[in-house]
């Protein structure tokens, strides 16, 4: 493919990811049923854990995967092993299940027998890099912050939606190669991200997150006092985590030692540095890791 034809597809994919924008048009192909009906039930506030249940067991990896979490090492507290979804859901709580079940639509994807070389290795990029930033998410909310560690995780898995989006979207133009399409995806994900959240009716925490990801100059701290506990009170938000777990998940320690100013607030934190929760945390993050079958 020449430059120019190259250059034209590109400007053509864009433009159609700028309608869909413009029409909140936003349909992610190949996602298994079972996953949207969950998305779609837990849109209501008055979905019970028995839909919850009833979905997933329509779908039995779906469901196996859920029972599977709900005892791993990361999820499971000193008692019993659960057999059944309804205890296992219980367990877990919606978030947990949700962010199952997307990691779990992401795995089905990627398993698609007519995805191209270049699709399957991105996708196969934004579930790995997607978990990651989830563990880290987790970890960052429950030992640092007072945001909500299962709704972080989520956040986590969800920022690269937008990227997966695109990607999906790219293989309908077959002219559009690989290089232009991780480009593309890297300047539009976030704000696509977030008009997706938008659309399923996620909460605007999750949205504000998604979309403001990359906003490395974010420092929640400026004017803020540290407590005795060392947690600030009502001061780092679910977007402060998010951006902290992608800069460490993507750049470890570089990027606190280059004075990122997102990470400033962990910094004051952690007296060996904001780095340090890769290593303080390792155990942990390869246990939420590998509760998801990473």
């Amino acid at each position: 493919m020449s430059t120019t034809s190259s250059r034209e597809a590109a400007y053509s994919f864009v433009e159609r990811l700028a309608r869909d924008l413009q029409d909140a048009r936003f349909e992610l192909p190949a996602f298994p049923e079972a996953v949207l009906r969950v998305q779609r039930a837990l849109q209501s506030p008055s979905t019970s854990a028995a839909d919850i249940v009833t979905i997933l067991s329509s779908d039995p990896g779906l469901a196996a995967k859920v029972l599977r979490v709900a005892n791993s090492a990361a999820f499971k507290p000193p008692s019993s092993e659960i057999t059944d979804l309804r205890a296992a859901v219980s367990r877990l709580g919606f978030n947990i299940v949700r962010t199952i079940a997307m990691e779990y639509a992401m795995r089905q994807i990627r398993r698609r027998d007519t995805l191209s070389a270049a699709a399957r290795a991105e996708i196969e990029a934004i579930s790995s890099d997607s978990l990651h930033v989830a563990a880290l998410c987790y970890v960052l909310a429950r030992h640092y912050t007072r945001v909500n560690a299962d709704q972080a995780l989520l956040a986590g898995l969800l920022h690269g939606l937008g990227r997966l989006y695109v990607v999906m979207r790219a293989e309908e133009m077959a002219e559009t190669d690989r290089i232009d399409i991780r480009e593309i995806a890297a300047a539009w994900q976030a704000s696509i991200g977030k008009a997706i959240l938008e659309s399923w009716g996620l909460p605007e925490a999750l949205q504000h997150a998604v979309e403001h990801q990359d906003d490395r100059d974010l420092d929640p701290l400026d004017s803020a006092e540290i407590g005795e506990s060392g947690v600030p009170a009502d001061v780092v938000t679910l977007t402060n985590v998010l951006i902290a777990a992608k800069l460490l998940a993507a750049e470890g320690g570089q990027a606190a030692r280059g004075g990122v100013p997102a990470l400033a607030w962990l910094d004051r934190m952690k007296k060996d540095g904001a780095a340090a929760v890769l290593t303080d945390h390792a155990e942990e993050i390869r246990s939420i890791r590998a509760s998801f079958g990473d």
